[in-house]
């Protein structure tokens, strides 16, 4: 096979000098070769990772994922190689100093001149402050959830927890595993729940609250409802679809708390 001349993918100089400002790290590759190595790469990519030209120039693309080599996405990647196809992932790389940064990768086969001969062009950007950005507000929101939700040991065989604000199926979910949790670990007779903070009641609560007493029926935990307003109430029916909840409801914890005290009397 003759050696390919790559000068002809930048004949025009200001085509190179252009790329060469582009912010975003761009990196060519050529498939034809073993291992697909890279043919060139721009200021951008220098700068992004460190690396210089003359020290990866024919190397391939992965030497930058370093030990992070089990990401999910490295293999999307790969089947876009493998079938020629364009794609975006969003990988772990590291730069020459060993710092990690997340990498938006666009991959985008070409073809150049009348051979049409292949070549791949992938464009990296710098998305850690984003991806770090996403995981501070996930992490917040999971602690606000858990926050709003605090299970309450109220008497020996007793909790409560009280619902704040809306709740969303996400929270529910959260707030269903936090109780089978507590009520494994705790082993008490009754749960509360009391619904007095809760902005609004739909058949997201409904049915998490149906999921809720079912779950501690099997621990031996009997589910109390407490602080249900007339206009939930009104609610209960017409999400109920005319089945009773089948529990004990109470005006107030108070309430729920001295009924549990005459029964186990």
């Amino acid at each position: 096979m003759r050696q390919y001349d790559y000068s002809q993918i930048f004949r025009d100089t200001f085509i190179k000098e252009a790329i060469d400002r582009v912010g975003a790290g761009i990196v060519i590759t050529d498939p034809s070769l073993e291992d697909n190595p890279i043919i060139y790469v721009n200021k951008g990519f220098e700068t992004l990772t460190n690396y210089q030209a003359v020290d990866i120039l024919g190397k391939n693309c992965r030497f930058l994922q370093q030990g992070a080599k089990d990401q999910p996405q490295l293999q999307h990647l790969r089947n876009a190689i493998a079938k020629k196809e364009s794609i975006v992932v969003t990988i772990k790389n590291y730069r020459k100093n060993g710092e990690m940064f997340w990498n938006e990768l666009s991959l985008y086969p070409i073809y150049i001149g009348e051979e049409k001969k292949l070549f791949f062009v992938g464009i990296q950007k710098d998305i850690t402050v984003q991806k770090e950005s996403e995981q501070l507000i996930k992490e917040y929101i999971d602690e606000i959830n858990n926050l709003s939700t605090p299970i309450i040991s109220v008497q020996k065989n007793a909790s409560v927890l009280p619902l704040i604000g809306n709740l969303t199926e996400e929270r529910f979910s959260q707030m269903v595993t936090n109780i089978a949790e507590y009520a494994a670990r705790t082993k008490e007779n009754y749960f509360i729940i009391d619904l007095q903070g809760l902005l609004k009641y739909d058949e997201t609560v409904q049915q998490g609250i149906i999921r809720i007493k079912d779950i501690l029926a099997l621990m031996g935990t009997e589910l109390i409802i407490t602080g249900m307003q007339v206009n939930m109430a009104i609610d209960t029916i017409e999400y109920t679809y005319g089945k009773k909840l089948n529990m004990r409801v109470y005006p107030t914890c108070r309430d729920a708390l001295e009924a549990i005290s005459a029964t186990d009397a």
